[in-house]
């Protein structure tokens, strides 16, 4: 019994570690759409701190190139911030699989404690 209990930890144990890491997937994924998000607005307060810089005598700006950029940047913000919340939607979804999976490890856990501890008392019995 003890054995079979051991080799239903060392289940339980993988099948938690699988969803820890499906979850870390979500995590890293969103967080490099974050960091996108946050390099577009950074580039765009970088080419403000530009313009202030030089006056506005810039060509792209003349040019009518910069309002372009804006459009662009602004349209692949909201994109990403899109793809960014479906990931937070799926990332929250796996949480909830991975608290399962943890407790029912952490259920099993338990058994093999109990049945060590009770294998112990009965073998210092004898």
């Amino acid at each position: 019994m003890e054995k079979q209990l051991k080799m239903l930890r060392a289940l339980t144990r993988m099948a938690l570690d699988v969803e820890m890491m499906k979850l870390q997937r979500f995590v890293r994924a969103e967080q490099r759409k974050a960091g996108q998000i946050q390099s577009l607005n950074k580039s765009g307060a970088d080419r403000d701190a530009s313009l202030t810089n030089n006056g506005c005598a810039d060509f792209a700006l003349y040019a009518g190139a910069d309002d372009r950029w804006r459009m662009w940047k602004q349209k692949k913000i909201m994109t990403l911030n899109t793809q960014r919340a479906s990931l937070i939607a799926a990332k929250d979804e796996q949480k909830m699989h991975t608290q399962k999976a943890f407790g029912k490890d952490e259920a099993v856990r338990r058994l093999v404690s109990k049945a060590s501890d009770t294998a112990r008392l009965k073998h210092s019995k004898l």
